[in-house]
């Protein structure tokens, strides 16, 4: 069964994040310490959805943020990656974005040379050419930072 919320479910879900943020931060992926000059303790999980392959120019910059987000993780934490697969572009309205193409081979060994073991790595191809990426998949990938 399918649940709907009215305005106020969503006025009250809004106020209750809203008093759960404690802060928003900038993070630039391309710095050893993305956070800087904030210094927070290592987190037990980090997310990344569709921003790596944004902010990096080529593989060596992918695998070196890669490294620089794991020292935002505790050893034994979790990264959850979602990533395009073979895309050169997205779009936002009218105007064109880059994106690094990433194919799921180099991801993984990317992944494992950070110093991460993968637990659980999904590849899905699009049956459909989308209108805002000429992206053929997207790859979600759950690892664990080495606890050396």
């Amino acid at each position: 069964m399918q649940q709907h919320y009215s305005k106020e479910k969503w006025a009250e879900k809004e106020e209750l994040l809203r008093r759960t943020i404690k802060q928003v931060l900038k993070c630039d992926v391309t710095l050893p310490n993305p956070l800087a000059p904030v210094e927070l303790p290592p987190a037990d999980c980090l997310l990344s959805n569709l921003c790596l392959e944004t902010a990096c120019k080529d593989q060596p910059a992918f695998c070196s943020a890669l490294r620089n987000i794991s020292t935002l993780l505790k050893p034994g934490g979790h990264l959850v990656l979602f990533s395009m697969l073979e895309d050169n572009f997205y779009m936002v309205g009218q105007r064109r974005f880059f994106c690094l193409s990433l194919e799921r081979k180099f991801l993984k060994e990317a992944v494992v040379q950070a110093g991460f073991d993968i637990k659980w790595l999904k590849e899905t191809q699009f049956s459909i050419p989308l209108p805002t990426t000429d992206a053929k998949g997207v790859c979600a990938t759950v690892a664990q930072k080495c606890l050396c």
